[in-house]
């Protein structure tokens, strides 16, 4: 059984996800869940603002650790809110 581990930013990081140094710690964790076989749901839910930087930080380098369909089947990100900026 694959187990689907949701990670609640608000309860991690805050309202503000700003910094590259939380973006790597939750990079770390994802990749470290996504190892152990486990799906990673990113819940944004509550979090008012996400930077470029934070976002980059958290993907950076996940799509040259994992395959394509690792990615599209056993990551996801839920309630981003409407105020980011990713580009």
């Amino acid at each position: 059984m694959q187990y689907v581990r949701t990670l609640i930013l608000f309860q991690l990081i805050g309202p503000v996800c700003a910094t590259i140094s939380d973006g790597d710690s939750i990079n770390r964790i994802v990749k470290n869940l996504l190892d152990q076989g486990c799906s990673v749901k990113l819940d944004f839910h509550g979090v008012k603002l996400v930077t470029p930087s934070f976002y980059a930080a958290v993907v950076s380098d996940l799509h040259g650790v994992f395959p394509e369909n690792v990615l599209n089947t056993r990551f996801a990100l839920t309630g981003m809110p409407d105020s980011h900026s990713l580009s």
